[in-house]
């Protein structure tokens, strides 16, 4: 299950990821710095044509976590999951 973040936000609520923060919005893709601190975490992008895009699981450590909505149009909302 994604934890969801909100466009604009500068930070996230996450779980396995203890902190994520310096959220940037680019429009079509979004990038935050993220530590999971124990576990498997990765990110999760939602499309504005409904497209949803899961990234790969990363163990623990300092992460860049984004996605890109290219050609399905704009990011609705983005998360982090835990695997």
């Amino acid at each position: 299950m994604a934890t969801q973040g909100k466009t604009g936000s500068s930070s996230i609520s996450i779980q396995h990821a203890n902190y994520c923060n310096n959220f940037v919005n680019y429009g079509t893709s979004w990038r935050a710095d993220c530590n999971v601190d124990y576990g498997r975490s990765g990110a999760w992008t939602q499309c504005s044509d409904g497209t949803e895009i899961w990234g790969p699981l990363v163990g623990p450590g300092y992460w860049i976590f984004g996605g890109s909505c290219s050609g399905h149009g704009s990011v609705r909302d983005w998360g982090v999951y835990d695997g």
